[in-house]
């Protein structure tokens, strides 16, 4: 478990990784309607991330039961939600990429008029709704499966599972509060996971458990860092 934890986060900070890269790529002059960038990642990053949380998902499953079996992984209650959030989360990703491509690439026809805010809707409100939805619910359900059931970690690994927390989920839940504005969605997802996770284990062993370790820590700190940060800045936050 705790290596299909490791591969979770590897993935996760390649998609933060991209999103840097992407924002600050240029529009190729020429025949290229898109950066060489996009081309290479528009697929392989979210494939790349699907595929680390099928196998967490699994890994968690088989865990729990003792052994994987066809209903565990596809006809359970908690196997429906992951699947339903796993496709969530890819379409989602995929119209927020389509639609921000779409802006970047003609600027100028999309700089106003009924076609551009309906674009603008779809890339950074629909698409960011519908992400974060999906990755609310592969998270609760990896959550209530996975957290203690593994075996418990310590030393370098342990501090290296809080630090890929606070990296992973604690960066996409702020950025999905301040750059997609979904503020109260990102809030609500943090303040649910964060009780989840501590009604099942208790704060001292938490952080000793592969699963909550991955969660809790960012997703706890990023929660109160986007409440403290709504009531100073009394609205909507924005990236800095």
């Amino acid at each position: 478990m705790a290596r299909s934890v490791f591969w979770l986060i590897i993935s996760l900070l390649a998609w933060e990784a991209y999103q840097v890269i992407r924002a600050k790529a240029e529009l190729p002059p020429g025949s290229w309607a898109l950066p060489p960038v996009d081309l290479v990642f528009l697929v392989l990053l979210p494939a790349f991330a699907a595929f680390a949380f099928t196998r967490l998902f699994l890994v968690v499953s088989q865990s729990a039961r003792g052994t994987l079996n066809v209903y565990a992984t596809i006809s359970s209650p908690f196997a429906w939600i992951f699947w339903i959030g796993l496709s969530m989360g890819m379409i989602g990703h995929g119209v927020h990429l389509a639609g921000d491509a779409l802006q970047r690439a003609l600027p100028q026809v999309f700089a106003r008029g009924e076609f551009a805010a309906k674009t603008a809707f779809l890339a950074s409100d629909v698409g960011y709704l519908v992400l974060g939805i999906g990755f609310f619910l592969v998270s609760l359900v990896i959550l209530l499966v996975g957290q203690g059931a593994g075996q418990e970690v310590s030393g370098p690994e342990r501090l290296l599972f809080v630090l890929g927390s606070l990296a992973t989920y604690g960066f996409v839940i702020l950025y999905l509060g301040v750059e997609g504005r979904q503020i109260i969605l990102a809030i609500a997802v943090s303040v649910i996971l964060s009780a989840v996770s501590l009604w099942s284990l208790p704060p001292s062993e938490v952080t000793r458990d592969p699963i909550g370790a991955l969660i809790l820590p960012g997703t706890f700190l990023a929660g109160a860092a986007l409440i403290v940060w709504t009531v100073v800045v009394g609205g909507q936050p924005t990236w800095p």
